[in-house]
């Protein structure tokens, strides 16, 4: 991929183009794959996908249970 975990130098932005064939290929993988099941990316983090209309949910805050089993 175009740069580590958490870069947000201008090489993590997704208009940056100056990358190594396979990483720009990877990067439209992941691009595709997201956009593909609803997700929008974020112009400057090419990791960085949001729910199309995730502005249409509230904030939710819920404390995940501890020591609890997985229900799944």
């Amino acid at each position: 991929m175009p740069t580590g975990f958490d870069d947000f130098s201008e090489r993590a932005h997704r208009s940056f183009n100056d990358l190594p064939e396979i990483q720009a290929r990877n990067r439209k993988r992941l691009a595709d794959a997201m956009q593909g099941k609803g997700f929008v990316g974020t112009p400057s983090e090419w990791w960085h996908f949001d729910w199309a209309d995730w502005k249409n949910y509230p904030v939710s805050d819920d404390p995940i249970p501890q020591g609890q089993p997985n229900s799944h």
